[in-house]
């Protein structure tokens, strides 16, 4: 499976719980179609088998339903992501999920770069912008410096954000793994 903040992260997940979720599903059915074939009753421990295996069906149904509408960056797109990544010499994460009580928002990609964080939000979510920052600002508890916190639509303005910003000194790079890694803590 690829790690977390990888590009291909979110379909790997997507992948991993579908075939979680389809083996439990088929021991379940097995199990419950044996006490019937075999013991011509539903009143066997092969059935409370079956009832304790359907939590974890029901939590990889859960997990399969939180990332469905994640959608990656195209490989067009991942590829221009890592050309701006190495042109600001920062590493860029990918497929970040942040969860909170109110629901689930993803970031396609995300950049932590001399204590700003700047996150490209989903095209076709329908979060309003002051909500995604609000979602990326849960970053901030937790680190020692409170990073800038910002949101945009695509490629170019992430870039363009980038290009505003000095390049960090020795010190700040240490912060902004703390905060790369604090980032990757949020979500799924």
């Amino acid at each position: 499976m690829t790690a977390k903040g990888n590009y291909g992260y979110a379909k790997s997940l997507k992948r991993k719980r579908m075939l979680l979720m389809l083996a439990c599903f088929v021991f379940i059915m097995a199990d419950v179609l044996v006490s019937l074939i075999f013991f011509q009753t539903k009143k066997t421990l092969f059935v409370v088998l079956a009832c304790v295996m359907a939590i974890p069906f029901a939590k990889n149904l859960i997990g399969y339903l939180m990332v469905i509408k994640c959608e990656p960056l195209s490989n067009e797109d991942y590829e221009k992501a890592e050309e701006i990544a190495k042109e600001r010499d920062t590493i860029f994460a990918y497929d970040i999920s942040v969860t909170a009580s109110e629901g689930v928002l993803f970031y396609p990609c995300v950049a932590v770069y001399n204590n700003n964080v700047i996150g490209l939000l989903q095209p076709g979510q329908n979060q309003k912008k002051k909500d995604a920052v609000n979602y990326l600002k849960m970053v901030q508890q937790g680190t020692p410096t409170k990073p800038r916190v910002v949101v945009v639509d695509s490629l170019k303005e992430m870039k363009r954000e980038l290009d505003r910003l000095n390049p960090p000194k020795e010190d700040q790079i240490q912060a902004d793994i703390r905060i790369a890694e604090r980032l990757l803590e949020l979500g799924f």
